[in-house]
This record gives structure tokens, C-alpha cells and sequence, in this order.
């Protein structure tokens, strides 16, 4: 009973923390997506010169999704530092592991975006754009610099998921958050696969929807299982959740 009680104890905080972290996961998801969504005729515009591409340029539709993407980094870290917290003794081995792709992906895409929303912007404002070209997400997508590292860190973060996803499965609504975490982990992989062999137009598409919505259904369920097990950590200790 102690043992049950200290672990009790120590699945609370991280189930509150977790509860707020994972739906900001999910908004900053939805912010990301509808923006990107938006962006898509100015990221496929033909090349006609970095010139062009400065005198035309305009921070806010560029902003407008690099901002929830570099802060959906840290949010996501915090989730899954929640969730290794939360997870028992047992499967903590996929949590820990789950940290660890995290820290990558937050640590290159955090970078990757900061570097956009400063070093990127100030030189196309200012004019002094000379070797800029391959840090622009607009020059020859995906062979640029931002997109390659956008490559690696989104295919730790699926690994990630993929990692997390061992940790449920004792009851109904864990088992749809492991489903809903293998599906990101999977659909997000051709973020990472797209650079290195080109994927047809249409299954990008059909991949980033369901991508998306895995992106988005997934942290939401695991707020809902975080707000359960605050509520239930008695069952949850005793596996009948």
C-alpha cells in the first residue's frame, strides 16, 4: 500500500502538467496546420531569384506558422517529460527513450525556426541577403537547409511517438492513444523519407490529413487520459483502468 500510495503520489503532478501541456500540443498543432495550409502558393512559388524573393517578401504569412512550430517544440518535450513521469516503473524504459528523440527534435527544430524568425527575416528586410539562399524554405523546397533539418527533427519527434506509444494499452482509451501515437509516428516519417526519395504529390497530401489529424487527436486523448487518472489513480494503480 505505500509503494501504490508513493506512486499515486508521483503520477499526480505529471498527470496535472500533462493536462495542459498535451491540449497546447494539439492547438499549436491546429494553428501550425491551418497557417502552413495557407502558405502553401507562397512555399511552391517558382524561384526567380533571392531579388525577387526579398522585395517580395512579407514576415507575417511566414510567421504566422514558424511561430506555433517553434514553440510547439518545447510544449512537446514537457508532454513527454510528463508522460515518462506518469508512466510506471514497467514501461519506463519507452518513456525515457521517448525523452530522449524528443530533446533532439526540440533542440534542432527550436533552432531551426529561431533562426527563421530572426536571422531569416532581418537580411530579407534589410536587403543583405548575399548567401541566404539556402536558408529559405522558398528556394528549391525540400533541398534547403531549414527543410533538411525540418526532415531530421520531425522524424525524431515520430520516433518519439513511436516510443511512447508502448506505454499504453491496459484499457480502452489508453489503447486509443497508442493507436493514435503509432499513427502520427508513421504518417509523420515522410517528413524525414520525402528529401531523401521523392513521394508522390498525392500521397503527401492524403498523408499530411491524416497526419494532421493523428497530430491533433493524439494529444487530446492523452489530456483526457491525464485528466482521468487524477481522478482515478487508484484503479489506474491497479490496472483495471
Amino acid at each position: 500500500m505505500i509503494i501504490r500510495k508513493q506512486d499515486q503520489d508521483r503520477k499526480q503532478p505529471a498527470a496535472t502538467s500533462g493536462f495542459w501541456a498535451a491540449p497546447l500540443t494539439a492547438a499549436l498543432n491546429v494553428w501550425y496546420l491551418i497557417a502552413f495550409g495557407l502558405y502553401q502558393p507562397i512555399l511552391f512559388a517558382p524561384w526567380h531569384g533571392l531579388t525577387a524573393y526579398a522585395a517580395s517578401f512579407q514576415p507575417l504569412p511566414r510567421l504566422s506558422w514558424v511561430v506555433p512550430c517553434f514553440f510547439l517544440a518545447p510544449v512537446f518535450l514537457i508532454t513527454m517529460t510528463c508522460l515518462h513521469v506518469w508512466a510506471g516503473e514497467e514501461k519506463q524504459m519507452w518513456s525515457l527513450l521517448a525523452v530522449v528523440f524528443a530533446v533532439v527534435y526540440a533542440t534542432l527544430l527550436s533552432a531551426n525556426y529561431y533562426i527563421q524568425m530572426t536571422v531569416d527575416q532581418h537580411h530579407l528586410l534589410t536587403g543583405t541577403t548575399d548567401g541566404l539562399s539556402l536558408w529559405l524554405y522558398g528556394y528549391h523546397n525540400p533541398y534547403n537547409i531549414p527543410a533538411a533539418l525540418a526532415g531530421v527533427g520531425y522524424g525524431f519527434m515520430c520516433v518519439s511517438f513511436l516510443f511512447a506509444a508502448q506505454v499504453f494499452g491496459r484499457g480502452r482509451l489508453e489503447r486509443w492513444v497508442r493507436w493514435t501515437f503509432i499513427g502520427t509516428g508513421l504518417t509523420g516519417l515522410v517528413v524525414f523519407i520525402d528529401p531523401l526519395v521523392r513521394v508522390p504529390l498525392v500521397f503527401l497530401l492524403v498523408d499530411g490529413v491524416a497526419g494532421g489529424l493523428f497530430l491533433t487527436l493524439a494529444p487530446v486523448l492523452l489530456a483526457v487520459l491525464f485528466q482521468r487518472s487524477k481522478h482515478n489513480t487508484g484503479a489506474l494503480a491497479e490496472g483495471t483502468y
